[in-house]
């Protein structure tokens, strides 16, 4: 394992010579944690009530921290300017996000340019472990609006030598497979569902193992069944990151394949707690996901619940790194639909569907008492139907018969779901 790039980047970025220790990583976040809550009340209309009363003096431990009141995502949908603690002169992009099966006012995060560049620096570290000088990294994500995803990694690997090469959203998997080995890409960067499209398009066409030498799964919730694949398929190390829009995407991110994913401690300080009492949880135990953002001025979060529900992996990295390494297994808390025989979670839909050999994507929808899939590969209808049995959900439906389940083969190069909004199960036709 080497983690000797994410520790250089926590240095620098925490303004020291030398890797801090945990403690002096802990003792960091504290200060800055105090110094967020002053600015953000002198600056932010809706954090001078929140916080009313509250001073960062009087936050003596992390613990004393986490007893402070969360925000949501109700916050950035009704008055999001009302976050901003710096002038709107100051912002350098603006990002409008719907959620998918959702209405409503979409929620509004401020960006600055502070924000973005250290979200850049983040990336270059990140990526450093997966493509070296002379390398390119072929990225399934969109890449022509300033301030995206695609823009920032373009900037961040040329920074470490190499290169990115842009496909956009992925709309042909066996497009990309041509364009990657035009430009001699030996990474890959994308959402899980089209970076296993993509792996299936790359067998399909009779291509080596070993000529991918690493994939970086990204966007969405990252399927167990999907690593596996990706990584039999190819022949790579497949590794994992997690971020968020709202806190200027680049979250946490695998120091090598399997080996749980480092934290941004310095940009990102992750609670994990119950979800009912919102008590701070041990390491090791699941709960919802809480975040603030350290160094974030423009638009500060301070205790946002992300409605992901994940865990902290208790002991040290075998890297040896005083980041913290969240579980790679995050899930959305309301990630499933309620049917007559019970609830269908996603989480377990993705991992037996995707773990069906031959299937390359899918969609999925609860229609009153039918679920209906579109598989898109070379799986039997048959064979994704005794998979799906092995769900309790849809075993008892079946059973009872309160549930039937219609599934079409689409075979094809093409997505099952249009463009990259997060996967779920539809409702309705």
């Amino acid at each position: 394992m080497d983690s000797a790039n994410l520790d250089r980047w926590l240095a620098g970025r925490m303004g020291r010579d030398t890797i801090p220790s945990v403690r002096e990583l802990r003792d960091w976040q504290l200060r800055r944690l105090r110094d967020l809550v002053d600015h953000a009340k002198i600056g932010s209309p809706f954090y001078a009530r929140h916080l009313n009363g509250i001073r960062g003096a009087d936050l003596d431990s992390l613990e004393a921290f986490s007893r402070l009141p969360e925000i949501g995502p109700k916050e950035l949908r009704s008055d999001p300017d009302a976050l901003l603690s710096v002038s709107r002169d100051d912002i350098e992009r603006v990002v409008t996000l719907s959620s998918s099966g959702t209405t409503g006012e979409p929620k509004r995060i401020f960006h600055t340019a502070d924000d973005l560049e250290a979200t850049t620096d983040f990336f270059g570290w990140g990526m450093s472990n997966m493509v070296g000088p002379g390398e390119a990294a072929l990225i399934l994500l969109p890449g022509a609006r300033p301030g995206g995803v695609g823009r920032l990694l373009d900037e961040a690997l040329s920074r470490h030598g190499s290169r990115a090469v842009s496909h956009g959203e992925m709309t042909d998997a066996d497009a990309a497979v041509s364009q990657c080995l035009a430009e001699k890409a030996s990474c890959i960067v994308g959402s899980p569902a089209h970076v296993n499209l993509f792996a299936h398009a790359w067998t399909a066409r009779g291509l080596p193992r070993g000529v991918i030498r690493s994939a970086l799964l990204c966007w969405d919730v990252i399927p167990e069944a999907v690593c596996l694949n990706v990584a039999e398929r190819l022949g790579c190390g497949v590794f994992r990151h997690w971020g968020m829009i709202e806190t200027g995407l680049g979250g946490a991110v695998e120091c090598s394949p399997g080996s749980g994913m480092h934290l941004r401690e310095t940009d990102v300080f992750l609670e994990i707690v119950d979800p009912y009492t919102g008590r701070l949880l041990p390491d090791g135990e699941f709960g919802d996901m809480v975040v603030t953002t350290p160094l974030k001025m423009g638009m500060p979060l301070i205790r946002y619940r992300t409605g992901d529900v994940g865990r902290i992996l208790p002991g040290d990295c075998g890297c040896g790194s005083p980041l913290r390494r969240l579980d790679p297994l995050v899930r959305r808390r309301r990630g499933g639909v309620v049917s007559a025989s019970g609830i269908l979670s996603l989480w377990e839909l993705n991992e037996v569907v995707y773990g069906t050999p031959g299937v390359a994507d899918f969609a999925a929808w609860l229609d009153g008492g039918t679920l209906r899939l579109v598989v898109c590969g070379n799986a039997s209808c048959e064979a994704v139907s005794q998979a799906l049995g092995t769900l309790p959900a849809v075993a008892n439906g079946l059973a009872a018969g309160t549930l039937r389940v219609d599934i079409e083969n689409k075979n094809g190069v093409a997505p099952a779901v249009p463009g990259l909004d997060k996967r779920r199960i539809a409702i309705g036709s």
